[in-house]
């Protein structure tokens, strides 16, 4: 399953956000959002809205964020995590997040870097650290490390120009950040491991296969059948440690999935439909139509360039 990462789109969107502010419908960041610039700054509300709190979204690139004060919580897939001020986050491709219980004064700096970027690199980061932030995500940076991140953001912000030289100088000092990340999660490990209870593994391994499997399968005995258990046990596993039932995480992934499909090619809407394995055309078009208000050509025309 493959989210919207062209060739052109900015790479890299270092953000300042000023939390205050439940459904789950998972906004996908795209293209539109980036702007198709190197770097942006701006605020989530931006791209969430206003009451962004319980808002899922997902992203196909690797996201950073950095807590400047306050506390929150934030929910990777189904996993919850506490927020404080200099705690650094690491949030894989693909994965669905949301921020919720934001005390007064939260502040977080985000950073989102696409695929694409990271591929053109001249040096390759150590990219099996990010598969152990699939397992840890966040660290509690020092006041160094939090200082050089601050400061390296600040002459990123400086170098912000549709120059050719600006952009280039950009580049440079985004692959720095990325390196200095990689070797801030590279430290030894805290020791805080813990054991996952026998749903938690199963809810770990449904997400697995939802968000990184080619193939949208869109019914819950596929994923129990893959994971060797019954359509039933898989259901109150991730029904008990999400709080949402498993249907309605695969329908929230088919919805990403079209929205993308629809938006950056050419594919009829008979070819969507059967990518993402419906029976006929028509049950995709009234499948979206119920849970956007749209018919899938409606919101092609709305979001043509």
């Amino acid at each position: 399953m493959l989210l919207y990462s062209p060739k052109n789109v900015h790479n890299f969107l270092f953000l300042h956000l000023n939390l205050n502010a439940g459904s789950m419908n998972i906004y996908e960041i795209t293209k539109r959002d980036l702007r198709d610039r190197n770097f942006a700054f701006k605020d989530e509300t931006e791209f969430l809205g206003k009451d962004f709190e319980n808002q899922y979204f997902i992203f196909d690139g690797l996201l950073f964020y950095i807590c400047i004060s306050g506390t929150a919580k934030i929910k990777i897939n189904y996993k919850e995590y506490q927020v404080t001020a200099d705690d650094m986050f690491i949030i894989p491709p693909k994965h669905i997040c949301s921020i919720y219980g934001c005390s007064p004064g939260f502040k977080v700096r985000l950073i989102l870097i696409s695929l694409d970027f990271l591929c053109s690199m001249p040096v390759t980061p150590n990219f099996d650290l990010f598969q152990k932030a699939d397992m840890h995500p966040h660290i509690h940076l020092d006041s160094v490390q939090l200082d050089n991140m601050l400061k390296l953001h600040s002459v990123i912000t400086h170098y912000d120009s549709d120059n050719e030289l600006s952009r280039q100088i950009q580049d440079t000092l985004i692959h720095a950040a990325i390196l200095m990340t990689v070797s801030m999660f590279g430290q030894p490990d805290s020791g805080q491991d813990r054991a996952y209870s026998r749903q938690e593994i199963i809810t770990r391994s449904f997400f697995k296969l939802l968000i990184k499997s080619e193939g949208m399968e869109r019914k819950v005995s596929s994923y129990a059948d893959k994971l060797c258990i019954t359509p039933k046990y898989l259901t109150t596993a991730v029904k008990s440690v999400t709080n949402h039932p498993v249907q309605s995480w695969i329908n929230e992934v088919a919805l990403v999935e079209a929205r993308r499909y629809l938006r950056t090619t050419d594919l009829t809407i008979q070819q969507i439909s059967d990518r993402l394995r419906f029976q006929t055309a028509s049950s995709f078009v009234r499948f979206f139509r119920t849970h956007t208000g749209q018919t899938p050509l409606d919101y092609r025309k709305t979001n043509e360039k």
